[in-house]
């Protein structure tokens, strides 16, 4: 194993995700591609389980230094951008979680207007906004980022908690639908947050968990240049079987597995193996460029995994 310098930054030793143990290989070393700051991340495996994780990981105070105002999952709307890219953006946005909501109700049956809806990680709050308008349902938005709350609390006018799940103190037994949409992968200790979720939930109400997928070729092929690598704001690596067994310790079955996969995420990993950094802070230009080195694995699109959409049923 090639010695490799590691971040300046505190750090803590962690002990397997999923089953606690302190038992684990080395895998692989990661970096931070999408700011370019210095330094590698170990990433293990579990010897007793298999889970994935980045071991030792940034400390809270530490990791909350990764996610800049910058980071696109949270970058506010800019209020000087042209109405034709507005138009576009939100025609985009507006047609991925469309499409999100029929997938999940094919599963879990329609979603009415009275369902009691907690999203995880919300971000921009882009799929309850787009809940709300298809199915009057209200929903509540959780997360962590101030300005993010503050953005869906006095511009969405929407309700919103600020802080983790376990804050929230959200009553027992009264969700129908608990959503983490790529939210999972940044949480320091999941199966926590996934406990919390059935604790909220009622009898038979639906977990919905949207992750990037560590078993697909893309992942193998990319290997540490893997755009959905990203450590270390992703601290844990999903297979469908590892997520399985999380799932079954926090309270639920597991009832629909879907991998996917996204040209736009293919080009990110092609421009980062050419030696690309810092695209976490797009340009126009290289906004380009990912769209184009992604257009030429079209056709492999659908064997392209790189995402997976989770169902699971509250026991």
């Amino acid at each position: 194993m090639v010695l490799r310098p590691f971040p300046d930054e505190p750090s803590v030793q962690v002990d397997c995700p999923l089953c606690g143990s302190d038992e684990a290989h080395f895998l692989m070393h990661g970096r931070d591609r999408l700011f370019g700051r210095p330094g590698w991340y170990r990433i293990v495996q579990c010897a007793v389980c298999e889970m994935k994780y980045v071991n030792p990981r940034p400390s809270v105070e530490a990791l909350s230094r990764h996610y800049p105002d910058d980071y696109l999952p949270v970058r506010l709307p800019e209020d000087g951008a042209s109405t034709m890219g507005r138009r576009l953006g939100r025609a985009l946005i507006d047609l991925r979680w469309s499409s999100y909501i029929r997938a999940v109700e094919r599963i879990t049956g329609p979603i009415s207007s009275s369902a009691g809806v907690v999203d995880i990680g919300c971000g921009l709050n882009e799929f309850l906004v787009r809940l709300e308008c298809l199915r009057g349902c209200r929903g509540l938005a959780v997360d962590v980022n101030p300005g993010v709350a503050r953005y869906i609390r006095t511009r969405l006018g929407m309700p919103v908690f600020e802080g983790t799940l376990p804050q929230a103190q959200v009553e027992s037994g009264t969700m129908d639908l608990v959503t983490m949409n790529e939210y999972l992968e940044h949480e320091p200790d999941p199966l926590s947050v996934l406990l919390e979720a059935r604790r909220i939930s009622r009898s038979g109400a639906h977990l919905v968990v949207e992750v990037p997928y560590m078993g697909g070729l893309p992942s193998r092929v990319f290997g540490s240049c893997w755009s959905q690598l990203d450590v270390p704001r992703h601290l844990a690596f999903y297979t469908p079987e590892t997520l399985e067994k999380m799932l079954k310790r926090a309270g639920y079955r597991l009832v629909h597995t879907k991998p996917f996969g996204a040209p736009f995420s293919i080009g990110i990993s092609v421009l980062q193996s050419l030696g690309f950094r810092k695209l976490g802070r797009l340009s126009p230009l290289e906004a380009l460029l990912i769209a184009l080195a992604g257009a030429p694995f079209l056709p492999l699109f659908p064997w392209l995994h790189e995402f997976m959409l989770v169902v699971a049923r509250a026991e």
